[in-house]
């Protein structure tokens, strides 16, 4: 059986993982010392929408490079040749 210890330092490094920082990482220990689960749930929902809009920025980002390397290869006769990947 895990020990309580373990629990804490497994839920910590995943909130870490996650992108949270050190000290939001902590505020979700003592709610969840305290039995505030509600409270941890919400600030996950809120995480994971900060992580899906970077991730939706990214792919836009990338969305316009290979826009441009599509121009430049048609533009100049490449025919992919130079292919950016």
């Amino acid at each position: 059986m895990a020990r309580a210890e373990d629990r804490e330092g497994s839920l910590y490094q995943n909130l870490i993982d996650a992108g949270y920082s050190e000290v939001e990482a902590n505020q979700c220990l003592l709610l969840a010392g305290n039995g505030e689960w509600m409270k941890i749930c919400k600030m996950l929902a809120k995480q994971k929408t900060v992580l899906l809009a970077a991730l939706h920025k990214s792919e836009k980002q990338i969305d316009c490079l290979d826009f441009l390397v599509y121009e430049i290869n048609k533009k100049h006769n490449l025919g992919g040749k130079q292919n950016v990947r």
